[in-house]
């Protein structure tokens, strides 16, 4: 596996929670009114934009899935993909900065959508930030998982050797196979334990 297969499940991630992302700044914003507010600024390509993206879900889901199957041997998982805070920064940066230029564009281009800074941070859009580092977090947590998944699913079963009998009759000396005789006579060769001298 190449450094690069991880990359595909991170652009199905970040599609994922840059959908959410924009819905929850409305459903914030707007509250029981977010769908109605959604239509009047012209947002109605997000009924079209909603399969497209959980389709591409399902496909990283399927990829992951196949992945897991075929994951055989030390070395199949590949290089993971980075560490958990690079991630993170990385997953909520480009979320917020989707959501600025799709906000951008909109006010720009749809009737009724407001612009400038208010298309961004307007009817709560400040709420953006903190949704933009809540979904970041949960998409670099969901690439590691993968990660740690694939690397457990390429390592080696544990194996298990069969026990062997503590003792085998065959392997005792010819001494003890006559009666313990042998036994018997370096025993009474010792002394007397010390406790039992009077």
């Amino acid at each position: 596996m190449t450094t690069r297969r991880w990359r595909p499940r991170a652009a199905a991630l970040l599609a994922g929670g840059a959908f959410a992302l924009h819905q929850l700044r409305y459903v914030l914003g707007y509250g029981g009114r977010s769908h109605h507010e959604l239509a009047a600024q012209g947002h109605a390509y997000m009924t079209f934009v909603a399969p497209v993206v959980a389709a591409v879900l399902l496909l990283a889901a399927a990829d992951l899935v196949a992945r897991l199957a075929g994951a055989r041997g030390p070395g199949s998982a590949g290089a993971p993909s980075p560490g958990l805070r690079r991630l993170w920064v990385a997953a909520a940066g480009f979320l917020f900065f989707a959501y600025c230029f799709q906000e951008s564009l909109e006010g720009g281009l749809a009737t009724g959508h407001p612009g400038g800074v208010a298309a961004v941070l307007g009817h709560g859009g400040w709420a953006a930030a903190p949704l933009a580092a809540a979904i970041g977090l949960i998409v670099a947590l969901a690439l590691r998982t993968a990660d740690r998944a694939i690397e457990l699913a390429a390592e080696a079963p544990p194996r298990v050797r069969p026990s062997r009998p503590l003792l085998s009759l065959t392997a005792l000396p010819s001494g003890h196979a006559r009666g313990g005789r042998l036994v018997a006579r370096q025993l009474g060769a010792r002394a007397p334990p010390f406790a039992s001298i009077p």
